[in-house]
């Protein structure tokens, strides 16, 4: 059962503001008619936490609630039963319900619970919305790609090793801001734990790069190297990313400038013929998820 908590921080009043403004605007960038109506009402009345995780099932026809929240890390790694293997980050400022529908999208097509880990409402998140959220997300796509051609280059070079390693974990813990990126690392970092999914829309793209990117540029590669075969896609934003992932998809939509102007295009990726930067397949030139993740 979804548990009800107060948001701790001297922002709360900022915070609800601005959720409850995302609550709607979730009806346009996810499709949150796959969420049942008793899902729906326990998720529209929960505050956020960023990093906080829905466990979200796929649907199974009723109107039972099928959406387990977990406030902390620590109590959802107390849970007892199979470990989660297919995590999802929505994009930046959505609420509790835009995470929720966009993981049941991803439950439904692999028949299989998904992690979803919420983002949103940090400070750095909130000044982000007050600077219109791409300027933001903009500029930190860009970094993440200058610090990627730095560590190629640097790695093909005759520097010390170490001297990489600390420079580019430096830079991967100025991204570490992000307690949504900081529970994907620590998911990441658990030896039991094979993760085989990850999936990103918009902003949350950009979270899952900075956690890969911090397990990369770890002294013991262990991490990353079983993260190589994780099967990595973003929707919404083209990023850069560690090199030495073998699954990584990216889809941009053809019509999408608002995620456009904020992705790198020289990198490798699928643009999706009339698609805007929206996932709701009530609404016209929508992304349709569940045929990019089918590979149609």
């Amino acid at each position: 059962m979804i548990s009800n908590f107060s948001l701790q921080t001297p922002f709360g009043a900022l915070t609800e503001a601005v959720q409850r403004r995302n609550t709607i605007a979730d009806w346009m960038f996810y499709d949150v008619g796959g969420l049942r109506a008793s899902e729906f009402t326990l998720l529209s009345q929960q505050t956020n936490r960023e990093g906080a995780i829905l466990v979200v099932e796929p649907s199974d026809g009723g109107d039972s609630n099928r959406i387990q929240k977990f406030e902390t890390f620590e109590t959802f790694r107390a849970e007892p039963g199979d470990l989660l293997r297919h995590f999802s980050i929505a994009g930046v400022g959505s609420s509790d319900v835009g995470a929720a529908a966009f993981a049941r999208t991803l439950a439904n097509h692999l028949d299989a619970p998904v992690g979803a880990i919420v983002s949103g409402y940090g400070m750095a998140d909130i000044l982000s919305e007050a600077l219109g959220g791409w300027f933001f997300f903009g500029t930190s796509n860009r970094a993440l790609d200058l610090m990627s051609q730095f560590q190629k280059a640097f790695e093909d070079s005759d520097h010390d090793q170490s001297e990489l390693n600390a420079r580019a974990s430096h830079a991967a813990a100025d991204a570490a801001f992000s307690p949504d990126t900081s529970t994907l690392v620590r998911l990441l970092s658990e030896e039991e734990r094979q993760i085989e999914t990850l999936l990103g829309h918009s902003k949350g793209c950009l979270s899952i790069s900075y956690a890969l990117q911090e397990i990369a540029s770890r002294s013991d590669r262990s991490h990353f190297d079983r993260a190589r075969d994780i099967s990595v896609v973003t929707t919404g934003a083209v990023i850069a990313f560690p090199e030495g992932l073998n699954r990584l998809s990216q889809y941009l939509g053809e019509l999408d400038w608002f995620g456009g102007m904020n992705s790198r295009s020289s990198l490798d990726y699928t643009s999706v013929p009339g698609a805007w930067h929206h996932l709701n397949t009530g609404i016209p030139l929508h992304m349709d998820l569940q045929r990019v993740l089918a590979g149609e």
